[in-house]
């Protein structure tokens, strides 16, 4: 069967648009520098393409709360450990206080120091985030933790968490009254060198929601109260060692050896924590940036563009367009001259 004239430029116009058209893609591939433009290019790799897409995003959110939460715990880790530096600092000042060649006069000079570690401690205790947030007031993170002048807590027990996995939520403060307080599982009694007793008690065990407060009772073999008094954090604890050297009162200054151990003991317990803490932070950080790597050479693979291999085709595909023209043109001159004839 003979094939018409315009059957044949029927097929060379289709052959050249089919070829324009690709050209034309892979024009669009090497300006963008993806595979594709449209979804309806390849619905596969844009499918592929959304699913990485919003696997970086949920790790680019894991990621910022990490840093969040590693920014709020070194701060935390910080102030702990220079408050642990300080309770030890105190405590030594206690011991030096109670050497029998100490006199009032050196126990008052002693006092001095030991009240500006309690203005240290409360320093840590009000410890801030570079952006204004308080460390150790829970929830309350827009105010002080410790009020400067009764040293009271103003903050609550509030946790904030950070999520930095789809299943795995991480504390990332810790609670003053965590953190500069401690609480007593039952009474405790400790018989002194002086033949004294001194009995350390709580409201109940365990003590309210919130109630840190540490009563301390001094007696005499009798059973006679000597002495009784009260505190509820550790500036506080400072403080009555403070009073204590500056009035001469070596018994009280030697009932309060043992809360100094406590709190020295609940210091380095909250440290260890918050050290764990950011061990798991910078884990779990590890672990992101090698799925977020992961996803991007993947991401990659489906949607961007190898340069090389379509600037290939490109130029073939422009040699047979080229082609297309010079056969088309061939054949309309020749069908001019036989028309003339």
């Amino acid at each position: 069967m003979k094939i018409g004239t315009y059957q044949i430029y029927g097929q060379l116009a289709n052959y050249m648009n089919q070829d324009i058209s690709t050209i034309t893609k892979l024009e669009d591939e090497l300006s963008s520098g993806k595979k594709f433009t449209r979804n309806s290019d390849d619905v596969i790799s844009v499918v592929s393409s959304m699913d990485y897409n919003m696997e970086l995003s949920q790790d680019n959110r894991y990621s910022s709360g990490i840093n969040s939460a590693t920014t709020m715990l070194s701060d935390a880790s910080t102030a702990m450990s220079s408050t642990l530096d300080a309770l030890n600092q105190a405590k030594e000042v206690a011991l030096e206080g109670l050497n029998g060649t100490s006199s009032a006069q050196d126990r008052a000079a002693m006092a001095q120091q030991v009240y500006q570690i309690r203005d240290e401690l409360l320093g840590f205790a009000n410890t801030k985030t570079a952006d204004g947030q308080s460390v150790f007031a829970g929830l309350k993170t827009d105010q002080s933790a410790f009020d400067s002048s009764t040293y009271a807590y103003n903050g609550d027990a509030g946790v904030m968490n950070a999520n930095i996995s789809n299943s795995q939520l991480l504390p990332v403060n810790v609670p003053g009254s965590t953190a500069f307080a401690y609480t007593l599982s039952g009474p405790v009694s400790v018989q002194q060198a002086d033949g004294s007793t001194v009995t350390y008690s709580m409201s109940g065990y365990p003590p309210p929601s919130g109630d840190t407060t540490i009563n301390v009772q001094i007696t005499d073999a009798s059973g006679n109260t000597l002495d009784k008094f009260s505190f509820s954090n550790f500036m506080q604890l400072t403080g009555l060692l403070g009073d204590a050297l500056n009035s001469n009162n070596t018994t009280r200054i030697s009932a309060l050896l043992t809360p100094f151990d406590d709190a020295i003991s609940q210091a380095t317990s909250v440290s260890s924590d918050i050290g764990a803490r950011q061990n798991r932070l910078t884990a779990q950080q590890s672990a992101i940036e090698n799925d977020t790597l992961n996803a991007q050479t993947l991401l990659s693979s489906v949607q961007d563009d190898d340069v090389a291999d379509t600037t290939t085709q490109l130029a073939k595909y422009q040699a047979i367009l080229q082609s297309i023209r010079e056969t088309t043109a061939t054949d309309v001159s020749q069908s001019l001259l036989d028309f003339l004839k």
